[in-house]
C-alpha cells in the first residue's frame, strides 16, 4: 500500500496542467471546503489536482507544495489511510530538506505529523525514532549545549513521559537542567521548570528525589523566579507530601503556591488547582507491556466515572465504556483507587 500511495501521488504530479498557480489554489481551497463537510474522497481528489498543477507550474521541489502535502496527509489520516499519509509527508519532508537544508527547522512540523501517523498505525518504534530524529535536527542546527535546543528536549522528554519511558524523560530534563545552569547560573528561577518535572517523575517512580531538595534550595536562594515558576514548584512539593499521606504539609505547600501568585496572575491558579490532577497514577501493564512487544499493535480504550474526595482519592469508581470488553478495567479501577489527586 505504501508504494501504491506513492505511485498515485507521482501520477498526479505528472498530469498535464494548463492552468496556473491561481487555479491550483482554487482546487486546494475547494479541497478545504470539502474537508469541512467530511467529503474525504472528494477532498483528496481536489488536493491531488491542486498539487499536480502546482508541480507543473513551479516544479516538484517547490516549497509551495509543503503545506498542501501536509493538509492532504491529514485528510488521509481522517479517512483511515495512514500509509498514504506517511507517503505524502515523506515527500513534503524531502521538499523541505531540498529547500532549507537537512537540518532546517521547517521539517519539524512534518516530523510531528509523521509521528502521529505512525502512532495511528500502532508503530511506536518508528514513532519513537522520529522523536529522537526531531531533536537531533535541532542539535545539529544549534549545537549540543545551546539553550535553543531546550524546547526540542522538552518535547522529547514529554514524549518519553507520556510513553511511560520515565527514566529517559528524566535524563532529558537533567540535560536541560545542565544547559540552563551553564547558561544562567545555579540559582536562576528557570531551573525550577525542569526540576519540577523531574520531581513529578520521581513521585511516579517512588524515588527519594534529589530534584525535590534542589527545588527547595532554589526557592530559598533565587531572586528572579517568577510567581508562576514558584507556584508550580511549590505545588509539586505539595504533591510529594500528599502521596506520602502527609495531608496537612501538602495543603501548606498548596496554600503557599496560591499565595505566591500576584492578583493579575490568579488565573494561572486554575492550571494548578482548577480541576483534580492525578499525581501518582500508573496504568496497569497490558499483555503488550508484559511480553515486551515492540512492533505495531491495536489501541484500546477505557472510560471511568468517579468522584474525588477532599483528601484527593477516587471514590465510587464505575467503568462506563471499554474496548475491548473485560480486558483491563478491573486493574485500571484498582490502580485508580490507590492513586492520589491534587
Amino acid at each position: 500500500m505504501h508504494r501504491w500511495g506513492l505511485l498515485i501521488l507521482l501520477a498526479a504530479a505528472g498530469a498535464p496542467a494548463a492552468q496556473d498557480t491561481e487555479d491550483a489554489s482554487e482546487a486546494i481551497e475547494r479541497g478545504r471546503l470539502q474537508l469541512e463537510v467530511a467529503e474525504y474522497e472528494e477532498a483528496q481528489a481536489s488536493y491531488l489536482e491542486g498539487i499536480s498543477r502546482l508541480t507543473a507550474e513551479l516544479g516538484e521541489f517547490s516549497p509551495a507544495l509543503i503545506e498542501p502535502y501536509s493538509e492532504l496527509a491529514r485528510i488521509y489520516i481522517l479517512n483511515d489511510q495512514p500509509l498514504e499519509a506517511i507517503t505524502v509527508l515523506e515527500q513534503a519532508r524531502l521538499v523541505a530538506q531540498r529547500n532549507y537544508g537537512l537540518f532546517g527547522l521547517e521539517q519539524i512540523a512534518l516530523l510531528d505529523e509523521l509521528g502521529s501517523a505512525l502512532l495511528f498505525m500502532g508503530d511506536t518504534v518508528e514513532a519513537q525514532n522520529l522523536q529522537r530524529e526531531r531533536m537531533n535536527v535541532a542539535v545539529r542546527r544549534f549545537g549540543e549545549d545551546d539553550p535553543r535546543t531546550i524546547p526540542f528536549r522538552n518535547h522529547l522528554a514529554n514524549y518519553y513521559d507520556q510513553s511511560r519511558m520515565r527514566l529517559r524523560a528524566r535524563d532529558e530534563y537533567e540535560t536541560i537542567l545542565d544547559i540552563q545552569r551553564n547558561a544562567f547560573g545555579d540559582d536562576d528561577g528557570r531551573l525550577l521548570i525542569p526540576l519540577s518535572r523531574m520531581a513529578a517523575i520521581d513521585i511516579l517512580l517512588g524515588d527519594s528525589s534529589s530534584a525535590r531538595r534542589r527545588i527547595q534550595q532554589i526557592l530559598e536562594s533565587s531572586t528572579n523566579a517568577t510567581p508562576v515558576q514558584r507556584a508550580n514548584a511549590l505545588a509539586v512539593l505539595g504533591d510529594w507530601e500528599l502521596v506520602r499521606g502527609r495531608t496537612e504539609a501538602a495543603h501548606d505547600y498548596y496554600r503557599q503556591a496560591f499565595e505566591s501568585l500576584r492578583p493579575e496572575e490568579l488565573s494561572a491558579a486554575g492550571d494548578f488547582f482548577g480541576t483534580p490532577r492525578l499525581i501518582n497514577f500508573v496504568p496497569p501493564p497490558s499483555p503488550v507491556d508484559l511480553r515486551g512487544d515492540r512492533g505495531p499493535y491495536a489501541w484500546g480504550f477505557i472510560e471511568l466515572l468517579f468522584s474525588v474526595s477532599a483528601d484527593g482519592q477516587a471514590a465510587g469508581i464505575v467503568v462506563t465504556e471499554t474496548i475491548p470488553v473485560d480486558y483491563l478495567e478491573r486493574r485500571y479501577a484498582r490502580q485508580l483507587a490507590e492513586a492520589r489527586f491534587r
